[in-house]
């Protein structure tokens, strides 16, 4: 007896949002694929297919090199896209058509006549596609409002810190997100795979596996009027919540695709605007991940992209600061100043003569920018634009005031006044203060660990290593953060690092008895120009990676605490006055 015939097949389909018309979702370069009009059910659609033009194998070369035989073959790659509107409507009886542009262009602005629709791809389709008008993070927003919680396969996500890794992970028996050791903070899934039983979708009774991302992957009907109750279906579990609280934390925050070009042009101008506004606050230097490992060793850098062709780039003592990088945007003619930012980038140098320690690093990669845009909070973080929802914004900052609340096991830290040469001089008071051993530029090698770490500023007793850090006012500290909580989990579990540590114990007279190489208490000395650093004013990022990096370190046992010092204060000034102003100020 003959099996069962299956109804359903895995297709792969895109949302796409905004549209002017259905033609409009093809990119300019296949307008030679045919474009045919049907019906799917009762809904006009719209099908583009065809191959891309024959060329010669570009591994014939090779072949030939290896075997001296001539490789005469050609390959094309065929594909289609069937275009179906989400909605039926009598729009859709002109949604076929062109927007009587006589030019052709693309870049027509979005009107309230333009609507959303679904794009089944089938083999290169999904290259077809004008990837301004698909959908970010639809098949993930589905696969959350759909899956077994429990049967979680896979998953791709990024972790939000200074280093930006990508890691995919799979368990093939399934498991849940916190399976994958998924963090609250700080991490952005980017596609997920697992199994789920939906309902109207696939055969019943039966668990399906969906796989998403930008896209959806899943079972659908082979037949037109079932594909378009599928469609519905998936259209309804959008309005839906999320299947369980863990999976609602997949969406709290989403990047900006770079290819959503209208978009990402509306937060470059906001940007641009804060830029050339030298009273605006709300733009700061922020140190690409590239750099942090290097940092003690570069004293110069090279400024690309603000000179004519032709002109050599300008090379500079010491490191980039804020001015250096939106100076030329500024003086730039208003017409070219969206252009100098994006041609800009910096390569650090060991020093003016010396060699390149870096690659050359965009200025977008530089700066962090926070705006309001449509409603929604947003930040730019190594030059990638993200979104976050504000009940989430409001847990990190609930997290970020938690950790500045906590009572130090440092006594009351002197103010940096005139007095204090140096951060060096500032440090060695610290340490007679507490009672502990300065540390500051007694930097570290191990093998693991690419460049020289600092342990810590001052060594304590019990344990407690003290990081002392200089914020700049306009700066959103998140590479200070991260080198004295990566240098706090390095000497938490290397033992090269403690044993390197102990003999810089001895080297500077001490006993390593009397003191821990291994981390237990972590307090970071942030000393910011004459007002305190507080939780509030920290960026958005900034407390991202502040609370990542607290949970990491606590499931270590590592206690975290920050201190807010002033610097600059007068030595005239009424210290103890202005120290109980500081006190009220970060409580």
């Amino acid at each position: 007896m003959a099996g069962k015939k299956n109804d359903h097949s895995r297709m792969t389909v895109y949302r796409l949002i905004d549209l002017p018309t259905l033609k409009k979702a093809i990119r300019d370069k296949y307008d030679n694929f045919d474009e045919t009009e049907i019906k799917v059910g009762e809904r006009c659609s719209l099908l583009v297919m065809g191959a891309t033009e024959e060329k010669t194998v570009r591994w014939g070369e090779l072949v030939k090199g290896l075997s001296n035989e001539t490789v005469d073959l050609k390959t094309s790659s065929p594909g289609a896209v069937l275009l179906i509107p989400e909605d039926d409507t009598a729009k859709n009886d002109v949604a076929l058509a062109d927007t009587g542009q006589s030019d052709g262009s693309r870049d027509a602005p979005i009107t309230e006549d333009t609507f959303n629709a679904w794009a089944i791809t089938f083999g290169i389709g999904f290259q077809l596609l004008d990837q301004r008008y698909i959908d970010s993070g639809f098949g993930k927003r589905v696969a959350i409002r759909c899956i077994d919680p429990t049967k979680l396969q896979s998953i791709t996500k990024v972790t939000l810190d200074d280093r930006s890794k990508t890691d995919r992970s799979s368990i093939p028996s399934g498991t849940t997100l916190r399976g994958f050791g998924f963090e609250e903070i700080g991490e952005l899934a980017t596609r997920l795979i697992a199994e789920g039983k939906i309902n109207n979708i696939g055969a019943p009774d039966k668990n399906v596996t969906v796989r998403g991302a930008d896209s959806l992957s899943m079972p659908l009907s082979k037949k037109p009027a079932k594909i378009v109750k599928n469609l519905n279906y998936i259209k309804e579990l959008l309005k839906q919540d999320p299947v369980t609280d863990e999976l609602a934390l997949l969406e709290k925050i989403s990047q900006v695709p770079n290819r959503n070009k209208q978009y990402v042009d509306r937060l470059n101008a906001k940007l641009l605007e804060a830029i050339v506004d030298p009273e605006s606050e709300k733009i700061a230097l922020s140190w690409p991940h590239e750099a942090v490992d290097e940092i003690g060793e570069v004293q110069a850098f090279q400024l690309y992209g603000v000179q004519r062709r032709g002109r050599k780039a300008i090379k500079q003592d010491g490191l980039p600061t804020l001015d250096d990088l939106l100076t030329p945007i500024r003086e730039a003619e208003e017409s070219e100043q969206q252009y100098r930012l994006n041609a800009m980038s910096v390569m650090l140098l060991e020093n003016i003569e010396g060699d390149a320690k870096s690659r050359k690093i965009p200025a977008k990669y530089w700066l962090s920018f926070e705006t309001n845009l449509d409603d929604k909070r947003h930040f730019l973080h190594s030059g990638n634009w993200y979104v976050i929802e504000d009940d989430y914004a409001d847990v990190i900052r609930q997290q970020t005031k938690e950790v500045f609340s906590r009572q130090s096991p440092l006594p009351t830290l002197p103010l940096w006044t005139s007095k204090h040469a140096d951060e060096l001089a500032y440090n060695q008071e610290v340490a007679a203060l507490c009672g502990g051993i300065c540390l500051d530029r007694k930097l570290i090698s191990i093998k693991e660990q690419k460049g020289r770490i600092e342990a810590c500023d001052v060594l304590l007793k019990g344990g407690v290593f003290v990081h002392v850090k200089r914020v700049d006012s306009s700066a959103p500290a998140s590479h200070l953060l991260a080198q004295a909580l990566i240098s706090a989990e390095i000497f938490s579990y290397a033992d090269e690092a403690q044993a390197a540590l102990q003999r810089k114990i001895i080297e500077a007279g001490y006993s390593p008895d009397d003191y821990e190489c291994k981390p237990k208490k972590i307090v970071i000395v942030m000393v910011r120009d004459k007002q305190a650093l507080t939780a509030d004013s920290l960026y958005t990022f900034t407390q991202v990676n502040l609370g990542r990096h607290d949970k990491a370190l606590a499931s270590r046992g590592i206690e975290v605490y920050v201190v807010p010092v002033v610097r600059n204060v007068p030595e005239s000034s009424d210290v103890d006055e202005f120290q109980e102003e500081i006190d009220n100020t970060v409580q």
